[in-house]
């Protein structure tokens, strides 16, 4: 048997290990038990109060035995059958049969309907139509307006151009279809008035060109620099807006142009189109290279405009960077060089669909300026 001082010791041992173990906690009651208390609640002060339950009452002298039984069945199928539905109680399996039969009946119903709409689509493409499908009246028109754009021609793009009018009024919204659009009609504008490009003697902005650019131009810049501020980082949209700037900056008065804010942004979008010297065969130096040719002093500089005419001719020596370089030699009275650029001109194809837009009258250009150098170097050894 322990000793006195051993049981001392061992209740007190077990009175520190009663003091630091906890009571367990209290799990608060959950909604369903507070709305159970809470309804139970509610029967019991309605029947506490109902005038006919109250007559009812077991404290009544005048209440029979036949009474108080009715009374404590009525309370109790009540107040169970409200707790039960309240808790999910009898009823609950069947309930949950129900539920999950019908979400089957659902889930079938829905793999049907995605299986009809899937065929009926691989039907459309099978067989190519896509009226049948949302949207896809104004696809086949963008689809039917790439392929005349690839044509090219004044007709075609022209076509490609009044379908696209017809799907930007139905989606008025969509950025892609408005830098298309804006492509299309820069292209008529190209064709139509020679691309803007620079010549031999003065420029092309006749009165009948200034009108076009105006008409059309506004039309399409809104269009082409709302592409381009959404997709900043897009060179097409980027080439597209320098463009549609180029050719509606062209119907106004050139030298207010040059020495305004219009001349500042031409030459920033002119810079980000060299950090893509392959696009469209180097078409920013070219661009660069003619903004300087023509603008008055003190913008332009003929000699700026060599500098990016020889860049763009050494990266891409297409018809329109050769001509561009032969007109500039012509200008400054190189005949020699010139008579050598207007040659190789000539004989070079066109780079991009959007040189072979005036690339016919950049030919005619370079032979006009190839007998006019010739000349000059005829006249200058007599």
């Amino acid at each position: 048997a322990p000793s006195h001082r051993a049981r001392r010791w061992l209740d007190k041992s077990r009175a520190r290990r009663g003091r630091r173990r906890r009571s367990p906690r209290r799990r608060p009651p959950t909604p369903t038990t507070l709305a159970a208390m809470a309804f139970t609640s509610v029967i019991a002060a309605f029947a506490a109060t109902a005038p006919h339950l109250h007559s009812l009452s077991p404290h009544c002298p005048r209440e029979s035995a036949h009474a108080r039984l009715q009374k404590q069945c009525w309370e109790t199928s009540l107040t169970q059958t409200g707790l039960i539905h309240l808790r999910g109680g009898a009823d609950r399996k069947q309930r949950m049969s129900q539920e999950l039969a019908g979400a089957k009946v659902g889930a079938s119903q829905a793999l049907t309907d995605a299986k009809g709409r899937l065929s009926s689509w691989w039907k459309s493409k099978a067989t190519g139509s896509f009226l049948e499908v949302g949207g896809s009246a104004g696809d086949e028109a963008r689809k039917q307006a790439a392929v005349l754009m690839r044509k090219r021609g004044l007709a075609n793009c022209e076509k490609a151009m009044e379908l696209l009018r017809q799907v930007h009024a139905q989606q008025p919204d969509d950025l892609e279809l408005k830098l298309e659009l804006a492509d299309a009609i820069n292209a008529v504008m190209r064709i139509k008035t020679h691309a803007n490009t620079i010549v031999l003697e003065g420029t092309v902005d006749s009165p009948a060109y200034k009108k076009i650019w105006r008409t059309l131009g506004n039309e399409a810049l809104p269009l082409a620099k709302e592409a381009y501020t959404a997709m900043p980082t897009n060179v097409r949209a980027l080439s597209i807006y320098a463009d549609s700037f180029m050719f509606e900056c062209s119907s106004k008065d050139i030298v207010k142009q040059a020495l305004s804010g219009a001349g500042k942004e031409y030459k920033r979008i002119c810079k980000e189109l060299l950090k893509y010297p392959k696009h469209d065969s180097g078409v920013g130096y070219a661009l660069m290279g003619a903004f300087y040719n023509v603008a008055p002093w003190p913008v332009g500089s003929k000699k700026s405009a060599a500098k990016y005419f020889d860049e763009g001719a050494k990266l891409a020596p297409s018809r329109r960077n050769l001509y561009y370089v032969g007109v500039n030699a012509y200008q400054t009275g190189d005949y020699e060089r010139a008579k050598d650029f207007f040659t190789r001109a000539i004989a070079a194809p066109c780079g991009s669909p959007t040189e072979e837009d005036f690339g016919e009258f950049m030919l005619q250009e370079a032979r006009r300026g190839l007998k006019q150098a010739e000349e000059a170097l005829v006249q200058a050894k007599a």
